[in-house]
């Protein structure tokens, strides 16, 4: 399957909401690298328009797994040197996540976007602020209640069944991605017209 059609499967994947924790751990993890990326971009042109040190105020904070940023640009923070050097690591870093984390877990049909979002920025997502533990203990016997709900359904939990089912729904969308393309590229030659619209509904039912 090429890029385009790895694209179109993704894109159809999480708007069918079939697997919603895979659907909500990439909206999150959008939106923590559209912060990283917005404040990496932003320091950037304030280096460029001002000159002396480079910040590297709130570009990693989202991440404690990726200081060697920091670590890289605070050898000298007022060099183009450092600052490239830093940029180019955090791009092998993330080309890193993608080949063992992502891809890797892509190939296994596992939840891929929900182990990415915990590997790049698990430590932040999961620690919390004091006032969210105050909350926990003042509203301690619903959260208890939702304690044992969560364990009682850890022992009913099958997960050969969750996997059969997984594996059930990624055919679909290799099988539905391709009729996509093979139609797509029929309309560019002529011989069909498609209705996305109405693939959609098709798909849904």
């Amino acid at each position: 399957m090429g890029f385009k059609e790895e694209i179109d499967r993704e894109k159809y994947a999480l708007k069918a909401n079939k697997r919603p924790y895979e659907t909500l751990s990439f909206i999150i993890f959008t939106i923590l690298m559209i912060q990283q990326l917005f404040y990496l971009g932003r320091n950037l042109w304030l280096f460029l328009k001002n000159g002396g040190f480079f910040s590297t105020a709130n570009i990693t904070v989202v991440s404690r797994t990726q200081n060697f940023f920091n670590r890289i640009v605070n050898i000298d923070s007022s060099k183009w040197l450092y600052i490239s050097l830093a940029i180019l690591a955090l791009a092998f870093y993330y080309f890193l996540v993608y080949v063992f984390v992502w891809n890797y877990l892509k190939k296994e049909n596992k939840a891929k976007w929900t182990w990415t979002l915990f590997v790049v920025f698990g430590p932040t997502v999961f620690l919390a602020p004091s006032y969210v533990w105050f909350a926990i203990y003042a509203f301690r016997k619903y959260f208890f209640r939702f304690i044992k709900t969560v364990i009682e359904e850890y022992k009913a939990f099958d997960p050969k069944k969750l996997d059969e089912e997984d594996a059930k729904i990624f055919a679909e969308e290799e099988k539905a991605a391709k009729e996509r393309a093979k139609l797509k590229q029929q309309k560019g030659n002529g011989e069909v017209v498609i209705n996305e619209e109405a693939e959609e509904v098709k798909e849904d039912k």
